[in-house]
């Protein structure tokens, strides 16, 4: 009886900590397009100004490459040239 409580108390821990270490996903997209002198990371924290989510630029930043370069004209890089398209992620 003891190692069943054990091993059950275990298991939930597992998941509850599994539950709270899963990155934020992002809510929506939005389409931006690129003008001169802007970043992705620029284009992204303006974007989530009004947030109160707390979320890992580098993560998004690597989400909205790989959402933009399934576009036509979207980025597929950091690199951002003028007219590029990208996929904003929008976390809410």
């Amino acid at each position: 009886m003891k190692k069943m409580v054990i091993t059950a108390t275990a298991i939930v821990t597992v998941a509850i900590g599994t539950w709270f270490m899963q990155p934020v996903q992002p809510h929506h997209y939005e389409l931006h397009h690129v003008t001169y002198g802007e970043t992705l990371t620029s284009i992204i924290e303006d974007a989530n100004r009004n947030s109160d989510v707390k979320y890992d630029v580098r993560d998004a930043v690597a989400t909205a490459v790989a959402e933009s370069s399934k576009m036509e004209g979207g980025a597929t890089s950091r690199q951002l040239k003028v007219g590029d398209k990208v996929a904003v992620p929008i976390y809410r």
